[in-house]
C-alpha cells in the first residue's frame, strides 16, 4: 500500500472539501446580495442622488390631506418624501428613525383626509421607530455573518459561526419585516 493510499488527504477528501467551499461561496454571494437590498433600503431617503433617491418602504395617495405633499408621498427610514416630477424620492432634511404618524406635527399635522386607524393612537408611531432600530441589529449580525462567512471558504468554525450570525441576523430582520406589514 502506497503512501497516497492511507493518506487522509485522498482525492475523495479534496472533492469534499471542494464542494463544500462551493456552497461556502454559494452562501456568501447570497448574503452580499441581501446586504445590499439591505443597505439599499436602510440608505433610501438620506439624499436625492441615484441610485438611492428610489428607494421607500410606503407610497401613500396624499391628494386628500390639505397639508400633505401632492399627490404621493414616500416614507422611507429617514423621512417622509415627496415624489418629484422625476418619479423619484425627494426629500429634504433627514431624520433617522422617522415615524409614521400621519396626524401629527411631524408628517402631516392635520386630521382632514387621514385614514381613522390612525387617528388617537401611537401604534404606527412605535412600529415604526422599532422598525428601525431591528433593521440596524439584522443589518449588523448580517455583516458579521458576511465577513465570518469568508472564514467559511476554509474551515468548519467559520460555517458554524456565519450560520449562527446569518441566523441571528434573519430573527431581527423578520422582527423589522413583520413591524413593517
Amino acid at each position: 500500500m502506497s503512501y497516497l493510499e492511507t493518506s487522509p488527504f485522498t482525492s475523495r477528501h479534496a472533492d469534499h472539501f471542494a464542494s463544500e467551499s462551493i456552497f461556502a461561496l454559494i452562501s456568501l454571494i447570497l448574503m452580499a446580495g441581501g446586504l445590499l437590498f439591505m443597505f439599499l433600503i436602510l440608505l433610501g431617503g438620506v439624499t436625492n442622488h441615484n441610485p438611492v433617491n428610489q428607494f421607500y418602504f410606503l407610497e401613500v395617495n396624499t391628494a386628500g390631506i390639505p397639508t400633505g405633499p401632492h399627490p404621493i408621498a414616500r416614507w422611507t427610514y429617514w423621512n417622509l418624501c415627496p415624489v418629484g416630477s422625476n418619479g423619484r424620492n425627494n426629500c429634504g432634511d433627514v431624520h433617522p428613525a422617522f415615524p409614521l404618524d400621519p396626524p401629527s406635527h411631524r408628517n402631516f399635522d392635520t386630521t382632514r383626509g387621514i385614514p381613522k386607524q390612525f387617528i388617537g393612537t401611537g401604534k404606527y408611531f412605535y412600529m415604526t421607530r422599532f422598525m428601525f432600530a431591528f433593521m440596524l441589529i439584522a443589518l449588523f449580525f448580517a455583516v458579521c455573518s458576511f465577513f465570518t462567512g469568508m472564514l467559511a471558504l476554509c474551515s468548519r468554525i467559520g460555517s458554524y459561526l456565519s450560520g449562527l450570525l446569518g441566523l441571528i441576523a434573519l430573527f431581527f430582520q423578520t422582527i423589522n419585516a413583520s413591524l413593517m406589514r
